[in-house]
């Protein structure tokens, strides 16, 4: 793995029917959106999910952020 494929944090969401909440079901590592989506499905495959969607961690715009034990 070279410095430019660094594995970044992807965020896991979905839901299960149209209409329920979107939630966070976990994480994948992975060098780029399109491997973090096969991870995610792979992963999380318990589920016949309605819709899913890979976030990369980066990415997220925290309104309120949590003061996390161990920095």
């Amino acid at each position: 793995m070279t410095a430019t494929q660094q594995r970044k944090t992807f965020d896991i969401f979905a839901r299960v029917k149209r209409g329920d909440q979107l939630a966070h079901i976990g994480t994948v590592e992975a060098e780029n959106e399109e491997l973090a989506k096969v991870y995610a499905s792979y992963t999380y495959d318990e589920e016949d999910w309605a819709e899913m969607v890979v976030v990369d961690r980066s990415e997220l715009v925290w309104v309120r952020k949590p003061k996390w034990l161990f920095a």
